[in-house]
């Protein structure tokens, strides 16, 4: 399965007015510049990942045209992820194009987006001012993703080391001092990067710059008893506006829609105030008291409406003490007493007799004070009545005190779904925790060895020696004889000889007694018969046929459970199937608290990708629990087998589909077989029968070599498991040989040298396993090929590591001319902490060590004052 996108269109998000944000992709097909900087590749393929939990993407250009996609429709979580792989210091004009495009989205402000740039910023460091020069100022969104850290989603938050390197690189355009905000932030994240190492009986104080607070009015200044102690302190001009007063009619108000939202979005746009004619003292006394049905939802309480509105006057209404403000607030914070049956209601007067009821005193708002304050001031009404508190306005404090965590519900935002590292060598699958998920000992067992062992291989493959296969045996004799020649009786050319002599014989032993898979019905006997006997034939294609359908079967099922599988360990993950005890009242709100955050990506949630990268880390069940707390230790484990043995059925999902290719393209080859045919043309058939059902058959019997079955658990180094499950490959014995002896000798502090033959996988197999391995974050990884191998041994390092285990791949170009430069150790540094690796020809470092030689010659002589004669 392939995902095919046109990469000859130039994607540009809709513009649209500033109401909201479009995520709306408009691809521009006739812009003549961005064709010709695309080569002669025109689109791009990303292959599905057999899983169907990601993309891989091929190339660099490739990595980067998904990133903008992903940014133009607001994937900002696929962006984050994608950024380590989309760096290089030296960009294709295809490459730079498509990273000229994140200029154009410098106008999206969501949280998450200030959070992506950042990232990219930061893994940008050190390539230098031509290289990825990123087009917006780190400074402004620094402040910004500070300002809105309470609402960037957990997986864009940035690490510790990470804001930490953006401060420093934060320098406002105007002035030389940064703004408290960003002076605060380094305090505190640097506190907080050192927070591991603080006792747990210790406290660590910060102290906070604070900014004179902008003067705020406060509705809740106290209570305001007027209309109890003095009713006629009335504003006269609430008289005349409440005289103008029109009540809304109620097929207007009462029953929800359109109509009653244009009402409430006219009150906020007009202005709510206790003198206003139509949104005044009399509205929100009708609301208040259920005169005015109002309502939005059938739900809707029509007092909390009234409530609303009287929270929304402007200070100069509320601030002074007036009977018609001190009404409002009396029945805003008493709904019983607002509803009670007995309460005065605002009675609107005929038009001839508004205005002399208003000079006279007895206009319609002074007659429902006059009433209200006899109806409050009554002793039952008057017991009912709760005034409110006034509230103390915040302060901020001048210091912050942190602890150390105790627990993974502490500081929760500063949880960062992320992997520590990728060291861990040992990795044990529980049996007796698989058999709690119905995972059978069996099912095990073919996973460590034989994949495809449920189907009965032995059914459909049987393993002939050379004999049998019609193949000579191999001689242990050395084919030529030196010992004529004078030069070959030094000791260094006898031990050479010796050695090949030994190493011929150990291939003619281990070559004459191995045994070679052959599908059953292709052996070279039932190959020749193929052509004048078509029972023969006839049996060999049904052997293919059962052969197809028990492929098939399997597959189904593995996929089926591959689905099953990855949807338990993420729902036990991200506790959808809860895993902890059940608690009282507060716990379980607690919990609930916790689910909404999820929902609300304020809390971290788990992918399958993550659950991946996390057997590979030396610190894992801490990196997964701390994402969810309620994640017990029990339950952690139980993710931990159903995401390996989930890895396993999508591995063998993978050669099944190789298995089947192969016996399809076997099929159509015996499906040529004719009688009729020439000699010459049934000789060469068969030859091509022989060698694509030998390769069906190493396809089948395929092994995996670095599990160790016990009675309780299966050991293997994760690593190679991860790399499997990524790439969809098995990796050869030889392969997983090669690789321990490279680590054992790296851990013997030994350097080590192999050569190996063409198509052993040294450029796709073996290199990048060994980068993933070693590149820690201690130790700086090169890989050192041919200047004319650079660019595809650089492109198939940005492949393998653009998915589940994600590094940045840099190139090291250097001559004796190159300048030494900040940049370039900031690069080597940058590229040693980030895990990266580093892509280099032998001139470059030749040229490095050279230009050292010469800088270490320079040093001397200055010291020396010079050669003495």
């Amino acid at each position: 399965l392939f995902v095919l996108i046109p990469g000859c269109a130039l994607p540009r998000r809709l513009h649209v007015d500033g109401s909201h944000l479009s995520v709306q992709v408009l691809l521009d097909r006739r812009n003549q510049e961005w064709i010709n900087n695309m080569g002669e590749i025109r689109c791009y393929l990303y292959p599905v990942h057999s899983s169907k939990s990601f993309l891989i993407t091929p190339s660099l250009a490739s990595s980067m045209y998904l990133m903008v996609m992903y940014f133009i429709t607001g994937a900002y979580q696929e962006v984050y992820k994608m950024v380590e792989s989309c760096v290089s210091e030296d960009l294709t004009s295809e490459e730079l194009q498509i990273f000229n495009q994140l200029e154009f989205l410098g106008n999206d402000n969501h949280p998450d987006a200030h959070a992506c740039r950042l990232k990219l910023s930061a893994v940008t460091v050190g390539l230098g001012e031509s290289a990825m020069k990123c087009p917006w100022s780190v400074y402004e969104e620094m402040l910004e993703y500070v300002k809105k850290y309470d609402y960037v989603s957990s997986a864009c938050r940035l690490t510790t080391e990470e804001e930490l390197l953006l401060l420093k690189m934060s320098t406002p355009s105007f002035g030389y001092r940064l703004p408290t905000e960003l002076v605060n932030r380094n305090s505190y994240v640097s506190a907080v990067n050192n927070i591991s190492s603080l006792p747990t009986d210790k406290t660590l104080s910060i102290k906070i710059g604070i900014e004179k607070p902008p003067v705020i009015e406060n509705f809740d200044c106290g209570a305001d008893t007027s209309i109890l102690d003095n009713p006629k302190n009335c504003m006269i001009s609430s008289k005349l506006f409440g005289a103008a007063y029109s009540r809304p009619e109620e097929d207007q108000v009462a029953f929800g829609g359109l109509r009653a939202l244009e009402f409430i979005n006219a009150a906020l746009d007009h202005g709510v105030e206790v003198t206003s004619s139509s949104y005044g003292f009399p509205l929100m006394y009708d609301l208040l008291v259920g005169t005015v049905q109002f309502k939005l939802h059938p739900n809707d309480k029509v007092h909390n409406w009234g409530r609303i509105l009287v929270r929304l006057v402007p200070p100069s209404d509320f601030k002074r003490k007036s009977a018609e403000m001190s009404a409002l607030r009396i029945l805003s914070e008493n709904p019983t007493v607002a509803q009670h049956p007995h309460i005065p209601k605002f009675q609107i007067d005929s038009a001839m007799s508004k205005f002399k009821g208003m000079f006279q005193g007895k206009d319609a708002v002074s007659r429902v004070l006059a009433e209200l304050h006899t109806f409050l001031t009554k002793q039952s009404i008057r017991s009912m009545l709760n005034f409110p508190v006034a509230s103390i306005e915040s302060t901020s404090p001048a210091v912050m005190t942190l602890r150390r965590p105790k627990s993974f519900f502490d500081y929760r935002l500063w949880v960062i779904p992320r992997i520590s590292d990728y060291s861990q060598s040992n990795f044990k699958l529980d049996v007796q925790n698989c058999a709690a998920v119905n995972i059978p000992m069996a099912q095990i067992q073919a996973f460590a060895s034989k994949p495809l062992a449920p189907i009965k291989l032995e059914s459909y493959v049987v393993y002939l020696n050379r004999t049998q296969l019609r193949m000579p045996t191999v001689s242990g004799a050395v084919p030529f004889n030196l010992s004529a020649s004078k030069a070959s009786r030094t000791h260094c050319s006898e031990a050479t000889t010796q050695r090949i002599s030994t190493d011929i014989q150990k291939y003619a032993h281990s070559a004459n007694n191995e045994t070679t898979p052959t599908l059953i019905g292709f052996t070279p006997s039932d190959i020749d018969a193929l052509h004048s006997n078509p029972a023969a034939l006839s049996n060999a294609i049904s052997q293919l046929g059962a052969l197809i359908k028990a492929l098939n079967g399997l597959m189904e099922f593995d996929r089926m459970s591959l689905g099953n599988l990855m949807n338990r360990a993420l729902a036990i993950a991200t506790s959808d199937e809860r895993s902890d005890p059940t608690g009282g009242v507060t716990e379980e709100c607690n919990f609930l608290r916790f689910r909404l955050g999820q929902i609300s990506e304020r809390e971290p949630t788990v992918w399958f990708e993550l659950l991946v990268a996390s057997i590979l880390s030396s610190t894992a069940e801490q990196d997964i629990r701390s994402l969810n707390p309620y994640l017990s230790g029990s339950a952690y484990n139980t993710v931990n087998s159903l995401t390996v043995v989930a890895m396993l059925a999508s591995i063998r999902i993978g050669q099944s589909h190789r298995a089947l290719a192969g016996l399809s393209n076997l099929v159509k080859l015996l499906r040529k077989v004719k009688a009729s045919s020439p000699p010459d043309v049934q000789t060469r058939l068969c030859k091509e029968i022989a060698l694509q059902s030998s390769k069906v058959a190493s396809d089948l019997t395929c092994e995996r070599h670095f599990m160790n079955v016990t009675p309780n658990a299966v050991e293997f180094d994760p690593r190679f498991l991860v790399f499997e499950f990524t790439y969809s490959l098995m990796l050869r014995k030889s392969q997983v040989i090669l690789v321990n002896k490279f680590l054992q000798a790296l851990r013997s502090g030994r350097s080590m040298c192999h050569q190996m033959i063409m198509g052993a996988g040294k450029t796709t197999v073996v290199a990048p396993l060994l980068a993933m391995i070693l590149a820690d974050g201690k130790s700086l990884v090169t890989q050192v090929v041919p200047h004319a191998l650079l660019d595809f041994s650089r492109g198939v390092m940005r492949e393998k590591f653009a998915a589940v285990v994600r590094k940045p791949v840099f190139t090291f170009t250097f001559s004796r001319g190159t300048p030494i430069t900040r940049d370039l150790y900031m690069k080597l540094c940058k590229a040693r902490d980030s895990k990266a690796i580093i892509c280099a020809t032998p001139t470059s470092v030749k040229s490095f060590m050279l230009k050292f030689v010469e800088m270490m010659r320079h040093l001397e002589r200055s010291k020396t004052g010079g050669e003495k004669a």
